[in-house]
Parts: structure tokens; sequence; C-alpha cells
């Protein structure tokens, strides 16, 4: 059965993690509600809304991964797999002044009940409003379609300004931009929030830090470190299954050229280094040799350490 996720307005500091579009953060209340795979519509309820989207639903789509939020027992997060932005919210009211959600009858009832199911007519009654068909759901691009390389990137991918990571950041570290992340944002984003990126990138920022240098970041940018007169553009790869390693090699390599030229000005000839939240298998070892060839220094973490995987990382002034 669908669901409807209450999504609130932007907050300086959200009680909860959500990042539109990109993940959704809630507590164990939920759990046996989300398991990963519901399709789903976003409601906004009206405290903090603009006028235009108070009390609507404003996008639907398809959910992901779940997964435990470390820095917050009893709480999870779940990915959005697929997320389509509708292109005029829905009121929870129809033409005739029934609502959407027709076991209800009074939105008030709505609190309390962040995550709700939903019937599947009144699921496609709210698509329908929005002037979603069948096929436009169907074939909208997901972040796996990201990742695979199915999709074509935008013409001109969003850009945003470099500023100090003074902590790492719960959730997905994403400061709105007004137009929200397109899929392959949303592929990327999703990786911050889990426990062992979190955790290489402390130890990265830790290490740099010690050494006297300093960490920017961004919403594209992991982080992008100054060591002396040497910077370095870092990747960071999460990586909780080992069959996954290729793929986060691939994806992370093209990130890094991504990066580098779009953010040229900014980061001048930075050298690449790609992160991996836990060292591959033995079985893709070749994956050192591959980014070694490509000038990619590899780094992975063990347990509560970072070690250089290829001969570039050893080079690096992090293990100098």
């Amino acid at each position: 059965m669908p669901l409807v996720l209450m999504q609130r307005a932007w907050r300086d500091d959200p009680k909860y993690l959500d990042t539109e579009f990109v993940v959704y953060h809630y507590p164990e209340q939920y759990f046996d509600r989300i398991g990963g795979g519901e399709r789903f519509v976003y409601y906004r309820p009206s405290r903090g809304a603009t006028a235009g989207e108070a009390s609507t639903y404003f996008g639907c789509g398809a959910l992901g991964d779940v997964w435990d939020d470390a820095n917050n027992p009893g709480h999870r997060f779940v990915s959005i797999e697929k997320g389509i932005r509708f292109a005029r919210p829905v009121p929870y009211l129809d033409p005739v002044g029934r609502m959407y959600e027709s076991r209800f009858n009074d939105r008030n009832a709505f609190q309390g009940q962040s995550v709700r199911y939903i019937d599947d007519l009144d699921f496609h009654r709210i698509l329908e409003a929005a002037g979603v068909t069948g096929a436009v759901f169907a074939d909208a691009p997901t972040v796996s379609d990201a990742l695979a390389g199915r999709v074509s990137p935008l013409l001109a991918p969003p850009r945003d300004a470099l500023r100090p990571l003074v902590a790492v950041p719960e959730g997905t570290g994403y400061r709105p931009t007004g137009t929200g992340p397109d899929v392959y944002e949303a592929a990327a984003l999703q990786e911050r929030a889990r426990r062992d990126h979190q955790d290489t990138l402390r130890l990265l920022k830790e290490r740099v830090e010690y050494r006297g240098g300093s960490c920017l970041f961004n919403n594209n940018l992991d982080l992008l470190a100054q060591l002396g007169s040497r910077k370095l553009l870092v990747e960071v790869k999460s990586l909780t299954r080992q069959t996954a390693a290729v793929d986060r090699m691939r994806y992370g390599m093209g990130q890094l050229f991504d990066y580098s030229v779009r953010y040229r000005a900014d980061i001048g000839r930075a050298s690449p280094v790609l992160a991996f939240g836990n060292e591959p298998s033995s079985d893709v070892a070749w994956i050192s040799e591959i980014l070694q060839g490509n000038g990619v220094a590899f780094i992975a973490r063990e347990r509560d350490e970072l070690k250089p995987v290829n001969e570039l990382a050893k080079d690096l002034p992090l293990f100098r």
C-alpha cells in the first residue's frame, strides 16, 4: 500500500534530518511501515510552509534502501530511489471539497501520523490532479539509473559555494538551494547519511587538521583539503556491500572528474582522491591499479584508521 510522508518546510535546525527527494528520516514508531520499495506522496503541513504549498501534496516517488541512524538510536533513514516534484502542488481537498485521503474527514487528523498509509485509488487521484500519469511515474529516472549511467546528466549541473567543514554533518549535509537536488545529487547525497561515509570523512578531517590543513565542502564536494601548497579533492564512497565495490569506484571516479572541471576555478588542479568506507575484498584488488592508472589516489578506512591502498595515496601529505 502506498504511503504519505509528512514533510515539513525546511528549518535551520530541523528535528529530523530529511532532505527532500533524497532521504527521509523517521522514528521507531514508523519502522514497521517503511521497508523500502513503497510508493509515496509527500504532504506539506501548513505550519512554516509558503502560501502556495501549505496543506498540499507536492511530490511523489518510490522509496529505496533503509538504514539505521548511527548518531540517533531509534531512528532510521530511507533513501528516495525515485522522486518527482509536482509542477503544481495539490490541495488536500479535491475540487468538490472532498479530502484526497478519503479515510479522513479533517486535516487535523493528520497530526501524529507523519507516515501513514493511503489507499491506492486516493494515491492515483493525487497523481492525476498533479498531472502525473502512470507512464510519467514509471519512466521517471531513479538513483539506480544515475549510478549505472543509464540517464544523462544535466547540461548545466548545479554549483554551490564552498564552505568550511566545521564538523561532519549528520544526515546529508545538504544546504537547500531553492530548486532541490536532481537525481545525480540525490545519488551522491544519500551516501552522506551512512555511518561508514561519515566515519571516513571524520577521520580524513581529523588527519588534515592535525597536519595544519583546512577543510571545505558543499552540496557536491565531500571534501576539499588544503595542506600547505597542495590541495586534495576527496570523494568518499560508502561501501556497505562488497559486491558494490566496482560500481562505487566507477561512480566515484566520474564525480571526481566532473568536479575537477566544474569547480576548477575554486580548486585549481587539486589531486583527486577516492576514499572507501571499507576496504574492498581481495577479489577486486585490481581497483587500486585502475585508480592508479587514472591518476586517482585510493584510500580505505580500516576500523578507526585510514589506509593508503595505492602508490599515489602513499605519497599524499596525509600519510607523510
